[in-house]
Formats: C-alpha cells, sequence, structure tokens
C-alpha cells in the first residue's frame, strides 16, 4: 500500500470510528466501478456487501471486513450469506483489509464449511484462498478512490460517498 494511501486510511479510521468499515467497502466499490465492473450492488444495511459483475464478466460477493490488528473473526450471518449468494450462482469472497502499512487487500474466495462461525483467523491463514487477479484489478483503482475521496467532510461521510457511487452507470445502492 502506497504510503499516502495508508495515511489517509489511518486519518479516516480515527475520525470515522465504527463508519470506518462501511466507508471502506463504498471506497472499494468505487474501485470496482473504476476498475470497469459493469454492475456493482453496494449494501450498507443488510445482506452481503458487495455483489459485482466485474469488466470480463466474472459475477462475484463480497463480505468486505476490515481488520485492526493481525486476526478478525466472520459472524454466521456473513458465512450463511455467502453461502446463498454461491447458491444462486455468483462466486464468495471475503475482502479483507488490514491496517498495516505493508497490508494490501485480500479477497479471499469462501467454500463452505471451511471458515467456522466466530473463530479467530490470522490474515495470513487467508492467504491459501487468494484471488490475486482480482486483487490486482481493484489495487490502482482503491489507491486512487482513498485518495481522492477519503477527505470527504466529516458530518455524513457515508451519504457522501453514496453521491459519489450514484454518479457511476453501473452502482446500484441496496
Amino acid at each position: 500500500m502506497k504510503h499516502e494511501v495508508h495515511r489517509r486510511l489511518t486519518d479516516l479510521a480515527l475520525v470515522s470510528d465504527k463508519e470506518y468499515g462501511k466507508l471502506v467497502q463504498k471506497l472499494l466499490a468505487i474501485a470496482f466501478c473504476e476498475a470497469g465492473a459493469t454492475r456493482v450492488v453496494e449494501r450498507s444495511i443488510q445482506g452481503i456487501d458487495l455483489e459485482v459483475t466485474t469488466s470480463d464478466g466474472r459475477k462475484v460477493a463480497l463480505e468486505v471486513k476490515t481488520a485492526q490488528d493481525e486476526a478478525l473473526s466472520f459472524g454466521k450471518k456473513d458465512l450463511d450469506g455467502l453461502a446463498r449468494q454461491a447458491e444462486d450462482g455468483l462466486e464468495p469472497y471475503f475482502a479483507v483489509l488490514g491496517s498495516k502499512l505493508l497490508d494490501e487487500w485480500i479477497i479471499a474466495r469462501y467454500f463452505e464449511n471451511e471458515i467456522e462461525p466466530a473463530r479467530k483467523y490470522r490474515l495470513t491463514q487467508l492467504r491459501p484462498y487468494r484471488d490475486t487477479g482480482l486483487e490486482d484489478s481493484i489495487r490502482a483503482e482503491f489507491d486512487h478512490a482513498v485518495i481522492k475521496y477519503s477527505d470527504v467532510p466529516d458530518a455524513n461521510r457515508q451519504a457522501a460517498l453514496d453521491e459519489v457511487l450514484r454518479a457511476y452507470d453501473c452502482v446500484s445502492i441496496a
């Protein structure tokens, strides 16, 4: 991760507290749009966080997580949601962003019954499931989105990023 991007994300985490994960999710949605996705459904309330049809036609579902330390856990609701998306024909993934300077997005394929709810997983345990092609497709665009949009005004940051997302033809906000 570029130093400037890490600094901006760290600052955003400090000022936004519990809202941080949703803001990162919206920045990731912007990155997918910039990477040429033909469809992006972004959910801030219920369900899987992002559904994306990539520029090459892949249909993926992403549960977005931010990790403030070296480990994180997944809720049963998250796992059940990804399993439902897989049944509907989407490729299910976790999109995990750590908080360290050297952390990049980990976009890891979810396979039912290989991840247990509420169990702590180190970020390194997700490596075997990584989809580096998907990660590479949004890396530069995510950096650009963070630099361009992380300074949204303090009041109503989510709404401000929703307005940015609505400007993209491919986006649906659920």
